[in-house]
């Protein structure tokens, strides 16, 4: 295993390596250092960016030997045998805010709740932690958010060790370790004992706001999404910003907005209440027109219609009113956005069955739908073949009702 830097100082950006190995890596350009200070994939923690000579350095792995693999946007030059390695500082600072930001909150969820960490996410944007028990509160998070920004602002010593068996055995690890032999202890001072590897801050102080975002069951666990750091300041920021922005189209001041919301919820409710009374009657009187211009066919009162621009939910509303009249059989269709749909439909009192005059249909143009014998939808043909869907349909219904 090659000499990893960042298990020492996690603060070190540039370093001199010699290069032992170039290489193609996933169809990518690669080398192996004689030490990095470049942190690899693993633990949860995203890998450190920056570069080699000036060459970018777009992912770091851990290799099968355990080497660090630093792969390349190019290859270097044939000839390099030394490099000098940069580290992209803001992303390795944000991701040691996230880690040890994490090591705090997961110690804050057992000694307030019991609750062990059972997997942990990092993300570029938004971090997880998944624990084992049921499902939180709000008051149980706002709880745990106020302990766990306390233990920040008491900006506790961070401290990174190695310990052999022997020693780890007397270490209070909040979850014992997978590995054999010497193990990392990331310790934050007198509370949590974590075995890790990963890059941290040497103070709590520098961790930062740690903001608990939301909450959700996920497997049958608990999922917190938490941002921690520069992280929580612009997540703070974006949603200062919709708050404002929100108030500003309301024209109102941010504190006034929940009262203002809950007063438009009952407006609308309200609104909603009588639009659904409206388009009630609406239905009722177009049925009654309908109805009134119905082709009789024997003892049955044939209605088909193509109602251009409606939404098929209407197109149901309307041949539902117009079967709870007896004898009616409705060959209704609509079409929207160059579609046609075709909904068919017959009273109680009928024997016909549409779901069958529908498949058969709508079989001619290419398209397919069915449904009960009373009442059936369906489409897949253009809304120029609308028309001709229908008028196919009422000579079917004439020829039937004729035999």
């Amino acid at each position: 295993m090659d000499e990893r830097l960042y298990y020492e100082d996690a603060y070190l950006t540039r370093f001199s390596a010699q290069v032992l190995e170039r290489f193609s890596h996933e169809e990518q350009p690669a080398v192996r250092l004689s030490r990095s200070a470049f942190y690899p994939t693993s633990g949860g923690q995203p890998h450190d960016m920056g570069s080699l000579d000036g060459t970018a350095v777009v992912d770091v792995q851990v290799g099968a030997d355990g080497a660090v693999l630093h792969l390349l946007a190019e290859p270097l030059p044939e000839r390099t045998e030394s490099v000098s390695g940069q580290i992209d500082w803001p992303r390795r600072y944000d991701h040691m805010q996230q880690h040890s930001g994490q090591h705090l909150l997961s110690q804050t969820f057992y000694r307030l709740l019991g609750l062990e960490t059972v997997s942990v996410h990092f993300g570029e944007a938004l971090n997880t932690v998944d624990l084992e028990g049921p499902s939180l509160s709000a008051a149980q998070l706002a709880d745990v958010e106020t302990a766990v920004n306390g233990m920040v602002w008491e900006n506790r010593p961070i401290r990174a060790y190695w310990v052999d068996e022997e020693a780890r055995a007397k270490v209070p690890l909040r979850r014992a370790p997978a590995v054999q032999g010497a193990t990392r202890i990331v310790e934050i001072d007198k509370f949590d004992w974590s075995a890790c590897g990963g890059t941290h801050v040497r103070r709590t102080g520098e961790i930062g706001l740690i903001s608990l975002l939301r909450h959700e069951k996920h497997r049958g666990r608990s999922r917190v999404h938490f941002v921690c750091g520069g992280r929580a300041r612009a997540d703070a920021a974006r949603r200062r910003g919709l708050l404002a922005e929100t108030a500003g189209l309301l024209d109102s001041g941010v504190d006034e907005l929940p009262a203002l919301v809950s007063k438009q919820q009952e407006a609308l409710k309200i609104a909603e209440r009588e639009l659904k009374a409206l388009r009630e009657g609406l239905v009722e009187y177009q049925a009654r027109e309908l109805l009134a211009a119905a082709e009789i066919v024997g003892s049955l009162r044939l209605v088909a219609e193509a109602l251009n621009d409606s939404e098929p939910a209407a197109v149901q509303r309307l041949a539902r009113a117009l079967i709870s009249e007896p004898g009616v059989v409705a060959l209704l269709g609509c079409s929207r956005r160059g579609r046609g749909t075709v909904v068919f439909a017959r009273s109680e009192d009928c024997s016909m069955h549409v779901g069958d005059l529908l498949r058969e249909t709508l079989k001619q143009f290419g398209g397919g739908g069915g449904g009960r014998p009373d009442f059936a939808q369906g489409g897949g043909v253009a809304a120029e073949k609308l028309a001709a869907v229908l008028g196919a349909a009422v000579e079917a219904v004439r020829q039937a009702v004729g035999s």
